[in-house]
């Protein structure tokens, strides 16, 4: 899927069954951290909800962990396939994409611009040709809502989603055709 897996210092591989716990943990301390600045983005995780889908992740080899000297340091959920967020959110669609969920950066290494880099990473190694990757945050985060225009991504419009206002991203991936 991807062209190399690592970036700077830092290493990205499929989670494992045994990751499982530290990628929940660290979605949790990224919620706690969000609530504590007003923003309820993924405070169901707080209640130990959704875990059950963290799990089905991993196991199903969706998602990644990125790691620094044997620690974690971000974890994401990387999925051609739409789950039942996603169609509610984007549509039913059939076209090359890639979703990307519960991006986290561990706490102890944050602003050090690792999303920003791990964004970067996944557009220049991704194997899409023609394509998209899309993503989606709560609209009321304007913090997050900026990361992802300076990261690249282009603003497609909201959607509702279980009474609340979510941002729509994309990033196409084109081959451009030789004369």
């Amino acid at each position: 899927m991807f062209r190399e897996y690592e970036f700077d210092n830092y290493m990205v591989r499929i989670a494992e069954e045994t990751d499982t716990e530290s990628v929940i943990r660290l979605l949790q301390d990224t919620a706690s951290s969000l609530q504590k600045k007003g923003i309820l983005q993924w405070e169901y995780l707080l209640l130990g909800e959704d875990t059950k889908e963290i799990e089905q992740g991993v196991v199903a080899g969706t998602t990644y962990v990125v790691e620094a000297n044997g620690e974690m340091v971000a974890a994401f959920n990387f999925s051609s396939k739409q789950n039942d967020w996603d169609i509610a959110l984007w549509g039913k669609r059939n076209d090359a994409a890639y979703y990307i969920h519960r991006l986290a950066v561990n706490p102890k290494y944050r602003h050090q611009q690792i999303g920003r880099k791990l964004l970067s990473w996944i557009d220049h190694n991704l194997k899409l040709e023609n394509g998209s990757v899309r993503l989606d945050c709560i609209a009321n985060n304007p913090v997050l809502n900026k990361f992802y225009l300076d990261a690249g991504f282009t603003f497609v419009g909201y959607g509702e989603q279980e009474e609340e206002r979510f941002s729509k991203y994309e990033k196409i991936h084109q081959v451009e055709k030789e004369e």
